[in-house]
């Protein structure tokens, strides 16, 4: 599934991190996707730890060493883009945006409103929330959580008949600052 090629680019499995950067363990659930019909798509789920980098209030995310994205950090809030990104093997090219509330630690933030926000944005109801929200959130509760925000890989180019472009992948991540850097 492509869900799985575009995280797996994303991330090269476990890598160093950076000793310049902040790190948060994130868990990203997909949410939503147009680009797959409803009866043929998987649950996708990933635990991986993204690593910011700062200068003012530019922004590197990265995956290990590897930066996936660039954004503007605004107070707690974050918003990010990757450049274009593709694979190859299926000739199919998309570009990461994003949007997170974050802390690194304490409680200046009010991650619980955030957390609620973020998951009726995603369209993930009550049911489904109440359900599974261990699982979304990486075993954390809504007030303890220090990352909470929206991925969508948006598909720019594909010569995959089955991948049209235009179509969209949606992640919910949410996670915890790491003190351990």
């Amino acid at each position: 599934m492509l869900i799985w090629t575009l995280a797996t680019l994303a991330s090269c499995g476990e890598e160093p991190l950076s000793e310049d950067a902040y790190h948060w363990d994130v868990k990203v659930t997909g949410v939503e996707t147009d680009c797959v019909p409803e009866d043929q798509q998987s649950p996708y789920g990933e635990n991986l730890t993204y690593s910011l980098e700062f200068t003012g209030s530019l922004t590197k995310l990265m995956i290990g060493t590897d930066s996936f994205a660039t954004g503007t950090l605004r107070g707690c809030e974050l918003e990010y883009e990757s450049q274009v990104v593709g694979d190859q093997d299926r000739d199919v090219q998309w570009v990461l945006s994003g949007h997170a509330v974050q802390r690194t630690g304490g409680d200046i933030c009010d991650m619980a409103d955030k957390v609620e926000e973020e998951r009726l944005a995603a369209g993930i109801d009550d049911d489904a929330w109440t359900a599974n929200q261990s699982q979304y959130l990486g075993g954390g509760e809504p007030a303890t959580v220090d990352w909470v925000g929206m991925e969508t890989f948006e598909i720019v180019a594909s010569e995959d008949a089955s991948i049209p472009v235009g179509c969209t992948y949606t992640l919910f991540v949410a996670g915890n600052y790491r003190t351990d850097g």
